[in-house]
């Protein structure tokens, strides 16, 4: 289990225990524990190596902690854990996921109404009971019913981190007997990058395909083995996904990756390409059909074998949705290059201790360094989010000082002293111009008011634009992929205006965000607006979520020419300076 995964379960221990009603003491140190865990700059499983002193020294983990920690890493579950779940129906914790229920809200729904699932919420809340409770009203019965119909939307499905998760741990797993898996790669919508994830497929070519599949199968924290043959098997995780996993032949491998990764459409649509042409497309190559309608085999050693045979360029995975990408390989003008991870020289969204993040700004600064990025941003809240520690305008010029100051102590990499300031209702920022112009960047975001009609939100978010002391609007949709919808506002106004006045919309990586998605960064750029891939990361850990936000830039087809951050830090301050003159 990876840190993410442990640092879940001691949440949702916490979570289970507060509803019950437990020690309040006890609660906080699930807490504790779960948010240092996922803050941690190493994973546990390379920490511990078999000695339970090696746990020795993370703030918050005592013994009897660590004692679960090493079980969950041992066998990829805590029995604590599910002896918890079981006083609780099944599905009920998952109430959690909807916006605006927490813990305590949650204990009354279920010692007042009986509440145990999404359908006895649903029900209470049609028939008028919800509102009726104390506390409650028909403003928060609306906003539960407009909750519960988002979450069905996504419910069974894991969010693009979370997958990646589960992924790598099982590839890690497959590859450590030196030799039987000689190959493997993710497969499915995962490898294309898709938001929500429902199945995981791997492919693999081995070396014994019996003791593969055996091997698959003995993955620990398998909660049940679905099914198990020669060529495929798949298993469902304890509390976590099914995943599929084919062995295929070598010669084959890339007709088989391209086949299994997908989508259907885009698949579709390329073996009609193939027929058209006189070909047979599928998981086992490309085969020319002759007169007498023999199949030859003609490709399928790799991807770009395949895509090479049919007379495409290669289309990068992310890419395969069925939105032109086929017709653009055919004419010859896909994008040239897709933006990468190593293009980006740094981070413009990062929270310290000051607010509501947990590093300090050196450590933000080290953390970069390893990264080998050129500079980062220090945006810290402003005033309006008192309860993230938010600063007024003189805080923030006093904690703009502190910045520079920690900046010239740092070599080899540029601090820009920033802010993430608030747009308020009527579009103006809850920080005023004098304090802005002091600051190296501005980064502005909408942290409220979210349920404004679609032309006030748009006028909101356009008046916003026309402040000279933006430079980027931060996770520009307010969408939390599980919870929480987007603003209703017009977005071809937006991009529009952001192009216009020289404001880059950000790709947000942070927890749920992934925002602006993917289909908006593609209008975004078919509109002339650039983008900025950030990680408001509040946390050194969080700064790996980068490559999220680089999937999802690829899947609007962006490249390095159309991202803020893949400047150097000369061009890029002409860039952010140049609204200001």
């Amino acid at each position: 289990m990876n840190n993410e995964q442990i640092a879940e379960i001691f949440f949702r221990i916490a979570d289970a225990l507060e509803i019950r009603g437990d020690n309040v003491f006890k609660i906080r140190a699930y807490r504790t524990a779960a948010r240092n865990i996922s803050e941690l700059a190493r994973q546990l499983s390379d920490l511990y190596a078999g000695d339970p002193g090696s746990l020795d020294g993370i703030e918050g983990i005592g013994k009897d902690l660590k004692a679960k920690i090493i079980e969950m890493l041992g066998t990829g579950g805590l029995a604590y854990y599910d002896e918890l779940m079981s006083e609780f129906e099944p599905g009920f914790l998952d109430l959690l996921n909807l916006s605006g229920l927490g813990p305590k809200k949650l204990s009354k729904l279920r010692k007042e109404l009986g509440i145990n699932n999404v359908d006895d919420l649903e029900k209470a809340c049609k028939s008028g009971r919800v509102a009726e409770l104390p506390g409650m009203g028909d403003k928060t019965e609306a906003k539960i019913l407009e909750s519960i119909e988002h979450y069905r939307k996504k419910q069974g499905r894991l969010l693009l981190p979370e997958a990646y998760a589960y992924a790598r741990a099982m590839i890690e797993y497959l590859e450590k007997p030196r030799g039987l898996f000689r190959k493997t790669d993710i497969a499915g919508s995962l490898r294309r990058g898709r938001e929500t994830i429902g199945d995981i497929d791997i492919l693999a070519t081995v070396s014994d395909p019996e003791k593969a599949m055996e091997h698959f199968t003995g993955f620990p924290g398998v909660g049940s083995i679905v099914a198990k043959g020669a060529t495929k098997s798949s298993v469902s995780l304890k509390g976590g996904p099914q995943i599929d996993l084919r062995v295929v032949d070598k010669n084959s491998y890339g007709a088989a990756l391209q086949y299994f990764t997908g989508s259907k459409e885009h698949n579709v649509k390329l073996r009609h390409i193939a027929k058209n042409k006189g070909y047979k497309l599928s998981e086992y190559g490309v085969f020319k059909v002759t007169r007498n309608g023999k199949e030859v085999f003609a490709a399928g050693g790799t991807e770009r074998e395949v895509y090479k045979e049919l007379g495409l360029g290669f289309i990068p995975p992310e890419m395969r949705e069925n939105r032109g990408e086929i017709e653009a390989a055919l004419s010859g003008t896909l994008p040239s290059r897709l933006v990468e991870l190593d293009d980006l020289k740094g981070d413009l969204h990062l929270h310290t201790n000051a607010t509501d993040g947990t590093a300090t700004i050196k450590e933000l600064a080290e953390a970069a360094k390893d990264k080998g990025y050129e500079y980062i941003a220090i945006t810290d809240h402003s005033k309006l989010i008192r309860i993230a520690k938010g600063m007024d305008e003189k805080e923030i010029l006093a904690h703009a000082d502190r910045i520079r100051k920690v900046a010239r102590s740092v070599k080899g990499l540029k601090i820009l002293a920033g802010v993430e300031v608030d747009i308020l209702a009527d579009g103006t920022l809850d920080l005023e111009d004098y304090a802005l112009k002091e600051l190296d960047l501005v980064v502005a975001a909408i942290h409220s008011n979210f349920s404004l009609d679609r032309e006030k939100q748009t006028e909101r978010i356009l008046r916003c634009l026309d402040n000279p002391y933006v430079n980027i609007l931060a996770h520009p949709s307010g969408r939390l992929i599980s919870t929480r919808k987007g603003l209703e506002a017009d977005m071809d106004r937006v991009f529009s205006k952001a192009a216009e006045a020289g404001v880059f919309l950000e790709i947000n990586t942070h927890g749920e965000r992934i925002d602006l998605n993917d289909v908006n960064s593609m209008r975004a750029k078919e509109l002339g607006a650039g983008v900025a891939i950030n990680t408001d990361a509040h946390s050194v850990a969080q700064m790996d979520l980068m490559f999220y936000g680089v999937v999802t830039a690829r899947r609007g087809w962006l490249e390095k020419k159309d991202v803020l951050n893949t400047h150097g830090y000369d061009a890029l301050i002409k860039k952010i300076r140049g609204r200001r003159s």
